[in-house]
């Protein structure tokens, strides 16, 4: 028994693990979306609740119903529209930047030990996809609708980093409407005041930041195993 533990250790220390610093950092971003949500939750119902009490005591003077009743719902509706809006929405539009971060530095990485000259990315096309798509390709790893839904994500999140997550006069609007239409737990908008823009639902970014610490790995192993990445 103790000759077996002592194998599966050492087996264990000598397992080559693939994209760990990728794979930690995605698993901090789901961390860090999960608490951010599970204290959002909390929040708004204590500053929902603060709002309700609070309208159930005003007084105008002179008394009036209507006026009270009014103030009431205002001050519910501007809760509801902080939390579920504003704050929301700035929380899963940082997850998404975080994890295309991510991703574009991992790609990056790999250009550092290519084991053949890249071609140039078509225009119009995020370098750093192309090269993940380009490495699906040449290992036959089978990613390629994980690299189609990365393309979809980079199109949002170029949209939130340059436009603030707005549509309507967004110079690659086709791109972020198709994009939107591809994915899970992403829609258009308009419920922002603001003007149309996208919406991240909750645990959509964590889906795509965890399918990724599962096939970013893999597909680093199999293009180590055929010698297109440098180990």
């Amino acid at each position: 028994m103790n000759r077996l533990a002592e194998y599966d250790l050492e087996r264990l220390l000598n397992q080559p693990i693939y994209s760990w610093d990728t794979a930690t950092m995605l698993e901090n971003i789901v961390d860090y979306l999960e608490f951010s949500e599970q204290n959002l939750s909390w929040q708004r119902k204590r500053e929902i609740r603060s709002a309700k009490l609070e309208g159930d005591h005003i007084e105008f003077d002179p008394p009036d119903e209507h006026l009270t009743g009014q103030y009431r719902h205002q001050l519910i509706e501007s809760a509801e529209y902080r939390f579920d809006v504003c704050i929301a929405q700035s929380i899963r539009y940082a997850g998404l930047s975080a994890f295309i971060t991510v991703i574009e530095l991992c790609s990056k990485a790999f250009l550092k030990v290519l084991g053949f000259e890249l071609t140039r990315a078509p225009d119009g096309e995020n370098k750093n996809v192309y090269l993940l798509s380009l490495l699906n390709q040449k290992s036959s790893s089978g990613f390629e609708r994980e690299i189609e839904d990365l393309k979809s994500l980079t199109y949002i999140r170029n949209c939130i980093v340059h436009a603030a997550g707005f549509i309507e006069r967004y110079k690659y609007k086709a791109h972020i409407i198709e994009s939107i239409n591809k994915l899970q737990g992403f829609a258009i908008w308009k419920e922002n005041y603001l003007g149309v823009s996208v919406c991240i639902n909750p645990g959509a970014v964590e889906l795509y930041a965890r399918k990724a610490t599962e096939w970013v790995p893999k597909l680093h192993e199999n293009c180590i195993k055929i010698g297109i990445i440098k180990q």
